[in-house]
């Protein structure tokens, strides 16, 4: 009898054990699902849980006596099969039960954020904003919405809340009889910072406002002054109170409510809030008389911080540590061959560095590699260097296979790395090429032959000369010049003797007037100086931005004749219009370039072909 007792508290003992394994499963499971519904059930969780709940029961249930024990085991032994495979899989990348979407990320923590643009590959940028609602280093909102799948998003844009706004408007009402108690509870309530008190003797009631300026509709940080009255007794000797931990304005405040003169300095502090009183110089309950001494205050910076190695840190590290030091970070990134994917490239603080809070930190992260793409158009081209700020350099040659302003070759090849620094040399097909001829003492009908037979654009301009008039006096381009076909020239033709008297001169205005031509560019003349000293000079790489700054051909052209009239007096030079090239009008083909050697008072305008 006594065996079967033994016996049968045994198995209460071990059915417990069994109930509480399965209470404690069902518990698990159903806590998991809670936590995360607000977030959405990640399936990576979902599913192995509710293989490991399913193991757990079945396993509960085989060794439960009164059961038949072989169907359980079975279900048991697949459970668990199925439940280490999958964990097999996940660890090995197969499969992937990731909630491929953009999770909420308001009112959560700046590294929470930043531990899970790292955990899923997205850049992240982080711009700083006030809110009253927000806690300081939590999101405040972000530019793309939640649940956008990430294979969509390249980069996230998050706003930091760095507590109230000053600039924000607030209603500032009357406080005339206001005690100042109340006074500095409205203050500490809508976050004023710029606050001005005095206190004088009146026959109003003793710390009560008297005067107020700065009333109604104000922003936080606009300046308050507010007068209290001290009474009309005097306290001839006043106990000095502890001032140490209370801000700066309530101390301040105390001290001239006293009439007790003072001094402020700062210092780091580890302990004391910044902008809180660290110590006095004179103990609480030292009786001070009324102007005869003074107290002086520590103000804290806060801590002093020490910066840590930046570059070996990960960005998850280096989050944590702005914010337990309450600084501002702002995260850049570059790529960079020498510097591993996501790794730190460089800070705007280095190890040692002693800064304050609130200090902002710049940190630039590592893309890794980057790599030369396919690219075939010149604007693409230019585009995709400039927006990733590589150096590159044109080079023209001609080639009659190549269409004129497409790309040859360049110095790298698609999939090449592209190291740090390193110049990309494009070289551009300039087209079929063609010589220019001597045109000066032809006439006018012989010219237009001539250049139609090498495929070249013109376009005239007069000017009075002895020679007899249409003749050509001048071209744009020396002869023998090898340029590309379709390039403008510009030829200067005699428009005969210059009249001597008014009335001939009336009847004969047509200097510098352009003729027809297949061509719709005249560029401006430019006037004869009348005596001119040469002087050499090196063009600009300033003039590049014209290139990038101005929209079309006139835009372009108009600012070229600007940039030169500016900045190279007396240099003449011809903007020539280029039309069938194939690029952008306003675009650069060929002529004088950064670095190109000119002088003054030259006869022949020096040339620069845009396309048009």
């Amino acid at each position: 009898m006594e065996e079967v007792q033994k016996k049968k508290e045994k198995n209460i003992f071990y059915y417990l054990l069994l109930f509480l394994s399965f209470i404690s499963t069902l518990s698990l499971f159903v806590i998991t699902i809670l936590n995360n519904l607000e977030d959405g059930i990640k399936l990576n969780t979902l599913i192995p849980l509710a293989l490991f709940s399913i193991f757990s029961i079945f396993f509960i249930i085989t060794n439960y006596k009164k059961t038949n024990r072989v169907w359980p085991t079975i279900m048991a032994t697949i459970s668990l099969i199925l439940l280490n495979s999958l964990q097999i899989a996940l660890n090995l990348n197969f499969i992937n039960l990731t909630n491929n979407v953009l999770p909420n990320f308001s009112n959560r923590s700046l590294t929470e954020v930043i531990k899970w643009s790292e955990k899923n590959n997205i850049d992240i940028e982080t711009v700083y904003e006030f809110s009253d609602m927000v806690e300081e280093y939590y999101v405040i909102n972000q530019d793309i919405e939640p649940d956008t799948k990430l294979n969509e998003i390249k980069k996230l844009t998050i706003a930091i809340s760095e507590g109230p706004n000053p600039e924000k408007e607030v209603i500032i009402p009357d406080m005339d009889t206001w005690n100042s108690e109340r006074v500095l509870t409205f203050i500490k309530e809508n976050y004023l910072t710029n606050i001005e008190v005095e206190f004088q003797e009146s026959s109003k009631i003793k710390d009560t406002v008297i005067e107020q300026e700065g009333k109604g509709n104000r922003k936080r940080n606009d300046l308050l002054k507010l007068v209290f009255s001290r009474g009309e007794e005097k306290d001839e000797k006043v106990g000095l109170i502890d001032l140490t931990n209370k801000s700066k304005f309530e101390a301040v405040f105390w001290l001239k409510q006293h009439t007790i003169s003072y001094e402020l300095k700062e210092d780091f502090s580890n302990k004391i809030k910044r902008g809180n009183v660290i110590s006095q110089d004179k103990k609480a309950g030292t009786i001070i008389k009324e102007q005869d001494e003074k107290v002086l205050l520590t103000i804290s910076k806060g801590p002093k911080i020490k910066v840590p190695d930046l570059i070996n840190m990960n960005m998850t590290e280096i989050t944590e540590w702005i914010i337990k030091n309450k600084l501002k970070i702002e995260f850049h990134d570059e790529y960079d061959d020498s510097v591993k994917k996501n790794k730190v490239i460089k800070a705007n603080y280095k190890k040692g560095d002693v800064i304050e809070q609130k200090t902002l930190i710049t940190i630039t992260i590592s893309k890794g590699k980057l790599t030369m793409p396919k690219v075939d158009d010149i604007n693409e081209l230019k585009s995709w260097l400039e927006k990733y700020q590589i150096p590159y350099q044109e080079e023209y040659q001609f080639d009659e296979r190549i269409e004129q302003g497409k790309i040859i070759k360049t110095s790298h090849k698609e999939g090449d790395t592209i190291k740090n620094n390193e110049t990309i040399i494009i070289t551009i097909s300039q087209g079929k090429k063609t010589t220019i001829p001597k045109l000066i003492g032809m006439k006018k009908q012989d010219i237009i032959k001539k250049l139609k037979e090498l495929n070249l654009n013109y376009n005239f301009i007069y000017e009075y000369d002895n020679k007899e008039k249409d003749i050509a006096i001048k071209q744009s381009m020396k002869e023998n010049s090898e340029v590309s076909e379709n390039t403008t020239i510009t030829i200067t033709l005699s428009n005969g003797k210059k009249p001597t008297n008014s009335s001939n001169s009336n009847k004969n205005q047509t200097t510098n007037k352009p003729s027809n031509n297949n061509t719709n560019t005249t560029p401006p003349s430019q006037p004869e100086t009348p005596s001119c000293t040469a002087k050499t000079y090196t063009v600009s790489s300033k003039i590049r931005d014209i290139f990038t700054s101005y929209d079309g051909y006139n835009g372009v052209s108009n600012a070229l004749y600007k940039f030169f009239a500016d900045n190279y007096p007396n240099v003449k030079i011809t903007v020539i219009g280029v039309s069938g090239s194939g690029m952008s009008p306003g675009s650069y083909i060929e002529g004088l370039r950064p670095g190109s050697s000119i002088t003054s008072c030259n006869s022949n305008p020096y040339t620069i072909s845009i396309a048009q």
